[in-house]
C-alpha cells in the first residue's frame, strides 16, 4: 500500500514539474515573440538636428494630435478635434528620440496590434513619473487614435535637451 501511494505522488509531482516548465516555456517564447515585433536601434549622436528636421518637414502643417509644453506649468493637450467619426486601422506607431546627457538617438517601430492587447484601456504616456518630463500625466486610448488617424501624434522638446516625435501609420 505504501508503494502505490509513493507512485502517485511522484505522478503528481512529475506532472507539476511538467506544468511549470511548460509555463516558463510559454513565457518566454511569448515573450521573444513580442520583442520580435518591435523594431527598435539605437545611435549615439552628437547632433540629431536633420533627422527631426526631416522628420518636421514631412508633418509640416499638421497639428500634434497630443502637444506637450514643459515649463514651470506643464500642460498638455489633446486635440479631440482632429479626430474623425469613423476609425482607421493603424498599422505602426514609429516615435524618434532623442536623450541629451547620453546623447542617444533611438527608432521606434510599435505594430499597433501591440498596444491593442490591453484593450481599450488608456495608454499612459508617461506611466510612473520618470523619463524626461515626470510632470505629464495624461493618458490615450487605441480608439482615441485610431480615430485620430494616421499622423502626428506627438513632437516635444523637453526641459532638459530630450526630443520626442512620434507618429501613426
Amino acid at each position: 500500500m505504501a508503494t502505490k501511494k509513493k507512485n502517485w505522488v511522484l505522478i503528481v509531482l512529475g506532472i507539476v514539474i511538467l506544468v511549470v516548465i511548460l509555463a516558463v516555456a510559454g513565457v518566454v517564447g511569448f515573450g521573444y515573440f513580442m520583442y520580435r515585433q518591435m523594431d527598435i536601434s539605437t545611435t549615439t549622436t552628437g547632433n540629431p538636428e536633420q533627422e527631426f528636421a526631416d522628420l518636421r518637414a514631412r508633418f509640416e502643417g499638421q497639428v500634434p494630435y497630443v502637444e506637450l509644453s514643459p515649463g514651470e506649468e506643464e500642460k498638455a493637450v489633446v486635440h479631440h478635434e482632429l479626430e474623425k467619426p469613423t476609425r482607421t486601422p493603424l498599422k505602426h506607431v514609429r516615435m524618434v528620440i532623442y536623450d541629451e546627457r547620453e546623447h542617444r538617438l533611438v527608432r521606434m517601430t510599435l505594430p499597433f496590434w501591440l498596444l491593442r492587447l490591453g484593450g481599450n484601456h488608456p495608454i499612459n504616456l508617461n506611466p510612473h513619473g520618470t523619463g524626461p518630463d515626470p510632470g505629464f500625466r495624461l493618458t490615450i486610448t487605441c480608439e482615441d487614435l485610431e480615430r485620430r488617424g494616421p499622423g502626428l501624434i506627438v513632437d516635444v522638446t523637453g526641459r532638459r535637451g530630450e526630443r520626442v516625435i512620434a507618429w501613426a501609420e
